[in-house]
């Protein structure tokens, strides 16, 4: 069996925000896969580290989800089709040195990603009213022990907005808002 990617199937990607499935459903089906099966015994090291997705400025999904596996300073995602995944090759990841990547438990997920967003648009309006969202990304991922639900935004005036939000207990963790553009 070939761990090539297949980009010759684009009919069978999945069309972002129909039949979006949960993190567990994901999984859930990624552990049934053929190919991540093979490639999981090659590399039994590698770890959930993440799930990601981009977001448009209505918090639609652009994108599906992107499913991260992590070991030695590489991350390899898989990509979920209508029939099948697709792997992406290993790449190299951007983090701080002392930064350490963790692992993901989906076991201790509580909140789902329709609450967190949900949690998102309320504490939007308290931490960055006068702002307007482009488009953003959302991580689901651990940080410091703590599962988040990890939402990004660049804002109409060239800001950065971030909110994290606690998956377990469903408490907002950190917000953010960062100038792109340094002012004399």
């Amino acid at each position: 069996m070939s761990l090539k990617p297949d980009f010759s199937g684009a009919s069978n990607a999945i069309i972002p925000g129909e039949n979006m499935l949960s993190p567990q459903q994901i999984i859930g089906q990624l552990s049934k896969d053929e190919l991540f099966n093979q490639w999981q015994k090659e590399h039994p090291q590698h770890f959930l580290s993440h799930f990601f997705a981009v977001l448009d400025s209505d918090f639609k999904f652009k994108s599906g989800w992107e499913i991260g596996f992590f070991a030695e300073d590489k991350i390899t995602v898989f990509l979920p089709l209508k029939k099948g995944f697709e792997i992406k090759p290993a790449d190299e990841i951007f983090k701080q040195k002392s930064a350490q990547l963790e692992s993901l438990d989906l076991k201790s997920l509580v909140l789902s990603y329709e609450e967190a967003l949900k949690k998102f648009q309320d504490s939007q309006l308290v931490y960055f009213p006068k702002v307007v969202l482009g488009d953003g990304f959302v991580i689901l991922q651990t940080i410091n022990g703590k599962i988040l639900w990890n939402f990004t935004f660049i804002t109409k005036q060239l800001k950065f907005v971030n909110l994290k939000i606690n998956a377990v207990s469903g408490k907002e963790e950190d917000h953010q808002e960062i100038d792109l553009v340094q002012r004399n």
